[in-house]
């Protein structure tokens, strides 16, 4: 799919306490299309398949699904390559093993200009310390998700989050040090990310990702919140 650089905004940003009580439409649009694409590309999970492959039904999937583009790359991670999630490293010929772990992240651009960003995990064939560590992550990822709250500093979120991971034997494996990112109209990372250093306070779209390792298992998953003026929603 294309990457467009000129697609017109759909919505406008303003941060701040006046921020609108619930989402856009258009934004709620894209994150149910990409996470839909997400649970797509899970869901071809099996023994033997590509990562290319996974690649291709994600995005035949968008375009089905009338999508303009995507905003930076479709992650997809097998093997090894599930502990790198990240823009410099798309899918490869990497294959899925008897007993391995898919990671899909997908980042649709809509026809208004909408963007969206979801990932999900699956696990191949019979490995219960994958299964659990899946299970355990998401737990963490919830917990954090159900302790936002409008105008929160962003490190605050962060430490919540690191702090469960730590307890559960996680190691945070984000090349940035980080569990998520702002999403404005049109672009990402405006506000910062959510890390231990970054005190901005927390208004309208942030992408919520942690992506962490226990043992030899690394899992991930995202999902969109939007931090309103009176409460936080879950897209």
């Amino acid at each position: 799919m294309s990457t467009p650089s000129n697609m017109k905004p759909a919505w406008a940003y303003r941060p701040g306490p006046d921020i609108a009580f619930d989402a856009p439409a258009g934004l709620r649009a894209a994150q149910r299309m990409a996470k839909a694409a997400a649970l797509a590309g899970v869901q071809a999970a099996r023994s033997g398949i590509s990562e290319t492959e996974v690649e291709q039904g994600v995005h035949d999937f968008l375009i089905a699904q009338g999508a303009q583009g995507i905003w930076t790359i479709t992650n997809v991670g097998l093997g090894e390559n599930t502990r790198v999630c990240f823009p410099t490293q798309g899918p490869g010929e990497q294959r899925a093993g008897e007993r391995d772990v898919l990671m899909v992240d997908v980042h649709p651009i809509t026809a208004d200009g909408s963007w969206g960003d979801c990932t999900r995990c699956a696990v191949i064939g019979d490995y219960p310390e994958a299964t659990q560590a899946l299970k355990d992550l998401e737990r963490i990822h919830y917990e954090t998700l159900a302790r936002c709250r409008p105008g929160m500093p962003a490190s605050e979120l962060f430490g919540l989050s690191h702090h469960r991971l730590t307890q559960e034997g996680f190691i945070l494996l984000d090349l940035l040090g980080n569990i998520g990112h702002s999403l404005t109209a049109g672009a990402a990372y405006t506000h910062g990310f959510i890390d231990a250093g970054n005190n901005t306070p927390m208004w309208g779209a942030w992408a919520i990702e942690p992506f962490a390792q226990r043992g030899e298992v690394a899992v991930k998953v995202e999902d969109l919140v939007w931090f309103g003026r009176e409460g936080c929603e879950i897209l």
